[in-house]
C-alpha cells in the first residue's frame, strides 16, 4: 500500500496547478483544472494551502479557488527550491 503524501506536499501539488497556468494574483482556476492532482491529495492540499495563505476559496462557488499574493510568490520560491540544479558534470559522469 502506498503511504499517502503530507499535507505540504498535497498543497505544492495544488500551487504547481496554479503556477502551470501563469495565474496572476486574484486570479482563479476551477476544479476541473486540478485533473492531475490525485482526489486523495486535492482537499488536503486546498486545505493546507488555505492554511498557508496561498489561496482562498470564492465565497459563493465552492469549485472557485483564488491565487493570493502570497500564493504567487510561493510559485517563485517555494516551488522553484524544490527543484535540484544538475551539473553537467554529473549527467556526463560514468557510473561507478
Amino acid at each position: 500500500m502506498i503511504a499517502p503524501q503530507s499535507d505540504d506536499y498535497a498543497a505544492r501539488q495544488i500551487l504547481m496547478v496554479f503556477a502551470k497556468y501563469n495565474v496572476a494574483v486574484e486570479g482563479f482556476l476551477r476544479r476541473h483544472q486540478f485533473f492531475e492532482v490525485r482526489d486523495g491529495d486535492f482537499q488536503r492540499g486546498i486545505d493546507a494551502a488555505v492554511k498557508n495563505g496561498w489561496i482562498q476559496r470564492h465565497f459563493r462557488d465552492r469549485y472557485r479557488y483564488i491565487l493570493t499574493a502570497a500564493g504567487r510568490e510561493a510559485c517563485k520560491t517555494v516551488l522553484m527550491t524544490t527543484t535540484v540544479p544538475v551539473s553537467a558534470a554529473e549527467v556526463a559522469r560514468p557510473p561507478l
